[in-house]
C-alpha cells in the first residue's frame, strides 16, 4: 500500500491473530473452518479465470514473480494480490509480509499482514505452493545494516533458484526493508532480481521520500535507489486520478464466493464509508502486464539508471484488472 505523502499510521480490523503456539500459522480459526469450504469454489474460480485468459500462459517461460507486501493496510493490496495470483502469463513464487507501523508496533503490523497473506493463498488454493514467509520485525537501523528474516533469506533463495539468464521480479508493495536486507545480506543478488517498487513521489526529475512506505523505512528507501539492482517505481504522486468505486467492486465479485468476496469484505471492513479508494498497488502490476498501458522515464540517481512510470491510463487498467479477474 502506498499514499501520497506521510499520514498518521491507522489500525486495520482487529481480527487478525498472532502466532499460534509452535506453529508458523497465523490464520484464524474461524477462517480455517471457512476456508476449508471455500478453498475449491476458490480454485474452480482462478481456473476459470486463466482459462478465459487463453493460452497466454502456456508459453514456455513465463516470468518468476515475488510479492513483498503491507497486505493488512488499507484495501489495494489483496486486490493487486489476486491480479498477479490469476495472471497466467507469470508465477508468483513467493508471497511475504511487511509492516506499515512505527517501530514500537513494527512487527506486529507484520504479523498481521502475515496472517492476511496465509488466509488469500488458502484462499486461492495456493498455499503449499507459494512460500509465505514472515518479515522483518523492525525497520533498518541504518542505511548499510540488514534486518535478517525469513523473508529476506527466501528473496535470496528464490533469486538464486532463478535459471540463469532470466531475473526474480520482485514487486515490494510497503516499505522496502525485506528487500533492501536481502541485498545488504546478499550482494550477489543484485543481478538476478529487478525491483518494482510502489511508493517514492517524482518532481519530474527525482524521486523524493515524503511518502508512505518510504516512511515507513527511511533508510531502506534511501538505499534502494542508490543500490544499483534494475529498480522500476510507480510513484504515488502518478497515481492521484486511480480512483476505483465500490459500485463497480460489488458488480463484478460480490456473491462469487472464495477471494472476490473477500475483497469485497475487506473494502467494507477497512473503509466502511468510502464509495470510492485509490487502489494503488493494482498500477504496478497491470504497468507490468501490460506496459502499453503506462509511461515511463528513466532517471539518473547516484550514478544508478532508475526507470519511474510517470503516467497511466486509469480506464484501461480497470478495464483490464475486470477482465483479468472476472471469467
Amino acid at each position: 500500500m502506498t499514499r501520497g505523502c506521510a499520514q498518521p499510521l491507522r489500525d486495520p480490523a482487529a481480527r487478525f491473530v498472532h502466532r499460534s503456539e509452535g506453529k508458523g500459522d497465523y490464520m484464524t480459526a474461524g477462517l480455517r473452518r471457512i476456508a476449508g469450504t471455500m478453498a475449491v469454489a476458490a480454485m474452480l474460480y482462478a481456473g476459470a479465470v486463466q482459462a478465459a485468459a487463453g493460452s497466454s500462459g502456456d508459453r514456455a517461460v513465463k516470468s518468476r514473480v515475488y510479492i513483498d507486501t503491507d497486505t493488512a493496510n488499507e484495501v489495494d493490496d489483496p486486490y493487486a494480490v489476486f491480479r498477479a495470483l490469476v495472471a497466467p502469463e507469470i508465477s508468483v513464487v513467493g508471497l511475504s509480509s511487511m509492516s506499515w507501523k512505527d517501530k514500537r508496533e513494527f512487527i506486529a503490523g507484520t504479523r498481521e499482514s502475515q496472517a492476511m497473506n496465509e488466509e488469500i493463498l488458502t484462499l486461492m488454493g495456493q498455499l503449499e505452493r507459494v512460500s509465505h514467509p514472515l518479515g522483518a520485525h523492525q525497520p533498518l537501523p541504518d542505511r548499510a545494516t540488514p534486518v535478517d528474516s525469513p523473508a529476506a533469506r527466501d528473496i535470496i533463495a528464490k533469486a538464486q533458484e532463478t535459471p540463469a539468464g532470466q531475473k526474480l521480479h520482485v514487486f515490494v508493495l510497503g516499505a522496502y526493508t525485506n528487500v533492501a536486507s536481502a541485498l545488504l545480506l546478499e550482494p550477489a543478488i543484485k543481478d538476478r532480481i529487478a525491483v518494482y517498487a510502489m511508493g517514492y513521489n517524482f518532481d519530474g526529475k527525482q524521486l523524493q521520500t515524503d511518502e508512505f512506505n518510504c516512511q515507513g523505512d527511511q533508510h531502506a528507501a534511501a538505499y534502494l535507489p542508490a543500490s544499483g539492482v534494475e529498480l522500476h517505481v510507480m510513484p504515488a504522486s502518478t497515481l492521484l486520478g486511480f480512483r476505483w468505486t465500490k459500485v463497480d467492486v460489488d458488480r463484478r465479485f460480490k456473491g462469487k464466493g472464495g477471494l472476490p468476496d473477500y475483497l469485497v469484505r475487506r473494502w467494507e471492513t477497512w473503509a466502511p464509508d468510502s464509495d470510492r479508494r485509490i487502489l494503488w498497488d493494482i498500477a504496478i502490476f497491470e504497468a507490468f502486464l501490460r506496459p502499453d498501458l503506462a509511461r515511463s522515464a528513466e532517471i539518473v540517481h547516484e550514478g544508478n539508471t532508475i526507470r519511474v512510470w510517470t503516467s497511466v491510463d486509469e480506464k484501461a487498467m480497470q478495464a483490464d484488472y475486470w477482465a483479468a479477474t472476472v471469467p
